[in-house]
């Protein structure tokens, strides 16, 4: 019978790899030795179905339930292993918390941010826990519980949330300035009879182009659909130039890059080269995989406009660009007098996250 058998009745994965594993290996020793504490908290913690870990000892040796599965990720071979050994890319941040756990001070904390590393990129999570000193009848500190609850898609909505409705105030003082635009560059010397459903055309394609701002009704698409879209709900789709492989990014990344397009075609229609007659855009995108993590490089290139000049405010639309795709990575902006150029930088498997890549061959779109 394994040493552990006797003592543990649960089920599940976790409960099964607790029997399996060999401890006599780690600091815990062998299971029959384990102090009634350890094995009591074993049994409460596989029974739960919140996320739990139990870290025990000074060596921080880590035992875990079902639910905490889900916290991991992708990590692999962490039960029997050190909190610390896991969680080494967050350590600075939630060590003075484990401190307090092993001085008998409980923790409780909501929506913390952490840069974890469970799918082979760092990525930014939000978690709300509780570190919860484990004590023997002498008040000895044996341990700690960490029960945790990942809140980083709610974290997220909120700050969605926030920068779409400053957006959508935005966008509104926007639409008049658009609107003036469009009327200009579609009755420039043309028939009123044929400019009419023309204008008319270009406005219902205006109003379709709001729809970005619907809270959850985004989904994937590949970039090139994204961009054309939302250009042409502006613009002429003949006074942009596409150039880039065939990529599928999930909801965060069309949202991002909708709302970042947008801006950029606003702005070109207003100052830059989409308000003269022989203006165009060049937007290409490409994926770089130095270092260790691939990255997507995102250009958008003005031309043939007017001599372009440093803005001398800088509003809700100058932060938007700023903040650049899903607000991770660089967003350089150059005010080169040929033309606005713009260079936005992300880590690939973010923006992709819910889509895969098509394909690595380049495609020309006019």
């Amino acid at each position: 019978m394994n040493n552990v058998q006797y003592f543990l009745s649960e089920v599940g994965i976790s409960a099964d790899e607790i029997r399996a594993f060999d401890w006599s290996k780690t600091p815990l020793g062998d299971p029959e030795k384990w102090p009634v504490q350890l094995k009591t908290t074993v049994q409460l913690m596989l029974a739960s179905r919140f996320p739990k870990a139990i870290v025990w000892g000074e060596e921080y040796t880590t035992l875990y339930n079902d639910a905490f599965r889900n916290i991991l990720g992708a990590k692999q071979n962490c039960m029997g292993q050190s909190f610390r050994d896991i969680w080494s890319e967050a350590w600075p941040n939630i060590e003075p918390m484990i401190l307090d756990a092993y001085q008998g001070k409980a923790t409780f904390i909501e929506d913390f941010p952490l840069v974890i590393n469970r799918h082979g990129y760092p990525e930014k999570c939000y978690f709300t826990f509780c570190y919860s000193p484990i004590i023997d009848e002498t008040g000895r500190v044996l341990g700690m519980i960490d029960t945790v609850i990942e809140m980083t898609e709610k974290v997220e909505a909120v700050q969605n949330a926030v920068v779409i409705n400053a957006e959508l105030s935005h966008r509104i003082k926007n639409t008049f300035s658009v609107v003036q635009a469009l009327v200009n560059q579609t009755f420039r010397k043309a028939d009123l009879k044929e400019a009419v459903p023309v204008f008319s055309r270009r406005l219902h394609a205006l109003a379709k182009g709001h729809e970005i701002l619907r809270l959850g009704g985004t989904s994937n698409g590949t970039i090139e659909q994204v961009i054309t879209s939302v250009f042409e709900s502006l613009a002429s789709k003949s006074k942009i130039v596409l150039e880039g492989p065939q990529i599928l990014i999930g909801p965060k990344g069309v949202m991002s890059t909708s709302l970042l397009i947008n801006e950029l075609t606003t702005n070109a229609i207003k100052y830059g080269a989409l308000s003269v007659p022989d203006g165009s855009i060049l937007v290409n995108w490409r994926v770089s995989n130095e270092g260790d993590t691939s990255t997507l490089i995102l250009e958008w290139r003005e031309r043939n406009g007017p001599i372009v000049k440093v803005p001398t405010t800088k509003g809700f639309g100058s932060r938007l660009i700023k903040m650049g795709l899903m607000g991770i990575g660089a967003s350089n902006v150059y005010y080169n007098e040929d033309g606005l150029h713009a260079v936005f930088t992300a880590p690939f498997q973010q923006i992709q996250e819910e889509g895969r890549l098509y394909s690595s061959g380049s495609r020309l779109t006019r």
